[in-house]
């Protein structure tokens, strides 16, 4: 089964590279925010399953999430399964994000794509790959980013989680600055098959543990094979 993989605002593609490294299965890395076109999630989502119509697991991080959380909800046959990594289902409570609005409108810039990019993660990146975050980030219009943030910040999908019905795993980075662990458990709990797995890293588990994240992912695979029913605990505590 085929993986297609959704990063966060601002974060490239090659952060999902250390998790497809661990997998046996394709892992397609989506560089939404550098595509053309307009940037509210609605839209954006679309556009992925345009291009990506055949059915199988997508992995959303941050307002990643969001994307594959319109996706389950509006193309179903399109999701067999679901990751969602330090995401939520509104954006009430996550931090500073009026704040990064403001600060991506009159800030945008070198210092400012660095320090988003090393909040999200509890400790220092690898220098390479911190290079090239932050060269794709560089790349990445401004007001691209500006439209997808107000997007999110509209959308709130509590009503439509009891709606997912394909297989669901939720992870948490539980030492995130800026999405709180309620946001995961409150996914947990409205979607019907959902298990919650909390892991010690920071926004960026994908990255940060990647080992603990590919048994997820091969775990949700083996729950999306036909006849399978739900099973295992809903819950996991960091690890």
């Amino acid at each position: 089964m085929q993986v297609l993989a959704i990063p966060g605002t601002l974060c490239a593609p090659r952060v999902f590279d250390r998790l497809a490294d661990r997998l046996e299965v394709a892992v397609t890395g989506v560089s939404w925010l550098t595509e053309p076109g307009q940037m509210d999630i609605p839209v954006v989502a679309e556009r992925i399953v345009r291009r990506y119509p055949e059915p199988g697991l997508v992995l959303g991080h941050s307002t990643g999430g969001a994307i594959a959380l319109y996706l389950a909800i509006k193309h179903p046959a399109r999701v067999r399964g679901l990751m969602l990594v330090n995401t939520g289902a509104h954006t009430r409570g996550h931090g500073d994000i009026d704040r990064i609005v403001a600060r991506v409108r009159d800030n945008w810039g070198p210092d400012l794509h660095a320090e988003l990019i090393d909040r999200s993660f509890a400790s220092p990146v690898d220098p390479v790959d911190r290079s090239e975050l932050l060269t794709y980030a560089a790349a990445v219009p401004m007001a691209a980013v500006l439209a997808a943030l107000r997007s999110q910040g509209e959308l709130d999908f509590t009503p439509e989680l009891a709606e997912i019905r394909c297989p669901v795993t939720v992870v948490h980075g539980v030492l995130d600055t800026a999405r709180p662990v309620e946001h995961a458990k409150q996914l947990a709990d409205g979607i019907p098959d959902a298990h919650l797995r909390l892991v010690r890293t920071g926004h960026t588990p994908v990255y940060e543990a990647p080992d603990a994240l590919a048994a997820e992912v091969r775990a949700l695979i083996s729950r999306c094979a036909p006849g399978q029913s739900p099973a295992g605990p809903r819950h996991s505590g960091a690890g």
